[in-house]
């Protein structure tokens, strides 16, 4: 670390400002930021020089691990200069909310008193929620689509697609019963274990080359596939 004794003593120079670029060549995790008081105003924000934004303990910044910032031009941030009274070599410490156009600048979501929630919210509208709520505690991930997984306070997890369509790529495996509303297709063979069957309401049989064409169960039956592992013959019974 350089200039260790600009750290300490009279050289340690605080400084409020306002982010005005956050597209880093280096890709370093650096914005630019206009520090009022140090310099003047007008200046291009090509003329000044990037910023490293201090990170929590919780990212090691190392070797590729860890995380990256998430301001945003005009987010109001909390520094230092490494160098003193030069001004050249800010840390950034964090963030403040401010009131933007009249706008308070922490999500809605998290606007509770008492605060028992805990938010983040991302520029495009992505959000994830703790809700510490007694009696009420819920985790949310919700899509900036609509789309949200929830696991509610009773241990229940509730998920919903915006468009309708939930993609499953590998091995499922499912304890208990599963209950589908809705049209259930299937582009392989469904079997069960042995000892086991598959009792449909009604349903039509694919017709199948030289198997003789589709088939219906006869109304008022269900049908029953013999659960040997194998895809057994199909009968009908009389429903109860």
């Amino acid at each position: 670390m350089k200039n260790l004794d600009q750290f300490i003593g009279s050289q340690f120079t605080w400084f409020i400002g306002s982010v005005v670029d956050i597209d880093d060549p280096l890709l370093s995790n650096r914005v630019k930021v206009m520090p009022y008081g140090f310099y003047d105003e007008t200046i291009p924000k090509e003329n000044l020089n990037w910023s490293t934004v201090m990170m929590p303990n919780t990212s090691s910044s190392y070797k590729g691990f860890g995380s990256n910032h998430e301001l945003m031009v005009g987010s109001w941030v909390v520094g230092f200069f490494r160098d003193g009274p030069s001004a050249q070599d800010a840390i950034i410490l964090g963030s403040i909310a401010s009131s933007t156009d009249g706008t308070i600048d922490i999500p809605e979501e998290a606007q509770l008193n008492p605060p028992t929630n805990k938010v983040h919210k991302t520029e495009a509208g992505h959000l994830i929620e703790v809700d510490n709520t007694p009696g009420a505690e819920r985790v949310h991930i919700k899509h900036t689509s609509g789309s949200f997984l929830r696991m509610e306070a009773d241990g229940t997890i509730n998920m919903s697609s915006s468009n309708q369509t939930v993609n499953i790529v590998g091995n499922t495996s499912i304890t208990g019963n599963l209950d589908v509303s809705g049209y259930t297709h299937s582009v392989g063979d469904v079997s069960t274990a042995a000892g086991n069957a598959i009792t449909l309401a009604s349903h039509t049989h694919t017709e199948v080359p030289g198997t003789g064409g589709a088939s219906s169960p006869t109304p008022g039956t269900q049908e029953t596939s013999a659960g040997n592992g194998e895809g057994g013959p199909v009968s009908s019974e009389p429903a109860e």
